[in-house]
């Protein structure tokens, strides 16, 4: 009977310190799992602050772009518009009386012949889209980054295209006679102007001239509209930025 109780308490002593050990392992366990919790959260805090930063970055120097952008815009628009004005002021010469070949080519000398190669700075975008960070920036933000560049391309492709084709009218009107150099050359080369006979390909240099203003007139007209619109998805997306940075 002695020996059965005996073997009771030592059963019960073993169970005893079994359960202590069980309850120290699981005690040991929860330690290191809160400890990974820990070390994750801070190790997701840094993470996020990095982010952050790097979001930061980014909207600064979108800003500084989005800024050049427009003063690149306005600059443009300007040269436009003053080359449609010297355009215009040749238009009100026709109100003139008896004009003729020789007068209105000297007219049209007065026209600025302005063609312009767009060519925006848009690194920080392109920079965002090739690296995937564009991800980082919330959806609105995105998106109106991706069509501004998206109307940029579309208004630099289509403007440039435009200036090949006016650039190729200035080069036939040179072989016309179009080149003032020469023709300020030949003044005092009478015999040499006679054999050319640059004067009998006047009525023809001025419906090649007609035509390059023509088609550079409706050029800048679109491209001043393009260029205002640019301007104010610019605004646009500068005003979402700020919000986004005063938060």
């Amino acid at each position: 009977m002695i020996k059965f109780f005996r073997k009771i308490r030592q059963k019960t002593l073993i169970e005893n310190k079994f359960s202590k050990y069980l309850l120290y392992a699981i005690g040991e366990i929860i330690l290191v799992v809160i400890g990974i919790l820990i070390a994750l959260s801070i190790n997701n805090r840094n993470e996020n602050r990095k982010l952050e930063e790097k979001r930061v970055i980014y909207y600064q120097q979108l800003i500084i772009d989005l800024k050049s952008d427009k003063a690149y815009a306005k600059s443009l628009i300007s040269t436009f518009e003053d080359y449609l004005k010297t355009y215009e002021d040749y238009t009100e010469t026709f109100e003139e009386p008896s004009l003729n070949a020789t007068k209105t080519l000297h007219n049209l000398r007065n026209v600025k012949y302005t063609v312009v190669l767009m060519d925006f700075e848009t690194n920080t975008i392109n920079t965002l889209i090739n690296s995937g960070d564009i991800s980082l920036l919330p959806q609105e933000i995105n998106n109106s980054l991706t069509t501004y560049l998206g109307r940029q391309n579309k208004m630099i492709d289509g403007n440039n295209g435009n200036v090949k084709e006016l650039v190729g009218m200035l080069r036939n009107a040179s072989t016309l006679g179009g080149n003032i150099s020469l023709r300020k050359r030949l003044e005092i080369q009478p015999e040499l102007n006679d054999e050319l006979k640059i004067t009998d390909n006047q009525p023809q240099l001025i419906l090649v001239l007609e035509a390059f203003h023509l088609w550079n007139t409706n050029t800048s007209t679109t491209s001043i509209k393009r260029l205002n619109d640019l301007i104010e998805d610019a605004d646009a997306t500068i005003d979402s930025i700020d919000k986004e940075l005063n938060k």
